[in-house]
């Protein structure tokens, strides 16, 4: 399932231990919480916002491997995606 975007997905900011910039909580009712750390920067919380949306667009938190290999690909399309906004 791919959430809509304005109906399906809520954003909060916490003051975090700085280890945690973002994460994503699954709610009962199908929708999700955007978890920010309150303390990073705009540009921070921006590239810890889209990370977490990429997630979520990409079915990440419905697929059964680790974690672990699930991150992996994130940054691994974050970083061709950075790419291609260079070239």
């Amino acid at each position: 399932m791919i959430p809509v975007i304005d109906d399906d997905i809520q954003t909060i900011c916490l003051d975090l231990p700085t280890t945690i910039r973002s994460y994503v909580v699954s709610n009962r009712d199908g929708s999700y919480t955007v978890v920010l750390n309150a303390r990073l920067c705009r540009e921070q919380l921006l590239r810890a916002y889209s990370h977490e949306i990429a997630h979520l667009c990409r079915g990440d938190y419905e697929k059964t491997c680790s974690a672990d290999l699930i991150e992996v690909h994130a940054h691994q399309d974050a970083e061709l995606s950075d790419s291609r906004l260079e070239a």
